[in-house]
């Protein structure tokens, strides 16, 4: 079980590091109502998704799997962002928005011609994702190892964690190096992931984002 982890961890960390590096290199981003708070979720996501491979190093799984949601709710906010209404941003802004994962998933998809990609991944993972950060059964169930108070996190739940994350952050990455034109960024980032993703065995969202 370590050896496979610790593979996998390595192996989101590069692929972290070098999409992350895509958009740094392009030293400033547009600013506005829409772009600041874009940038900021880019930038969140990524930390994000260091802290949860951290967790998952040092045996805190718990903790990973409570920020799966946070992560994921980064990428949806950085979509709903560039799509709202001028009054949902309003409320992005002065924080009254609140995400509601059993609606939004269909939205991006028909903004950002998605293929249902966000719709069935958020009907499929909402349950679980509520469980986890709100520690519900599903963390407290983890707690045991039989009668024993030790807790029991599958090799297949954690691989799982650091995919959804690592994907996570490409989608973010693929919408701001779409939104502020990086064409070749875009293209490279897809080109990655694309790397990244066939050696997984689940399936990874399109890439295909257009305006």
């Amino acid at each position: 079980m370590i050896g496979k982890v610790a593979h996998q961890i390595n192996r989101a960390n590069e692929f972290g590091n070098t999409i992350e590096d895509l958009v740094l290199a392009r030293r400033e981003a547009p600013t506005g109502e829409r772009n600041t708070p874009l940038m900021a979720y880019w930038s969140l996501s990524f930390e994000f998704h260091r802290a949860i491979l951290c967790l998952i190093e040092q045996k805190f799984y718990a903790a990973a799997f409570a920020l799966v949601r946070p992560i994921i709710e980064t990428a949806v906010r950085a979509h709903v962002v560039l799509m709202c209404s001028d009054e949902t941003l309003r409320k992005l802004h002065t924080d009254e928005y609140r995400t509601n994962l059993a609606t939004v998933g269909a939205e991006i998809d028909n903004a950002f011609d998605m293929e249902g990609f966000f719709q069935n991944f958020l009907a499929n993972a909402r349950a679980a994702l509520h469980s986890y950060t709100h520690v519900g059964m599903l963390q407290l169930g983890r707690r045991f190892s039989g009668t024993d108070l030790i807790a029991n996190y599958s090799e297949a739940e954690i691989v799982e964690v650091i995919r959804a994350s690592t994907s996570s952050i490409f989608m973010v990455n693929n919408i701001v190096t779409k939104h502020f034109k990086f064409e070749e960024e875009w293209t490279k980032n897809a080109e990655l992931f694309n790397e990244w993703g066939s050696t997984q065995t689940r399936n990874v969202p399109p890439t295909r984002i257009e305006e």
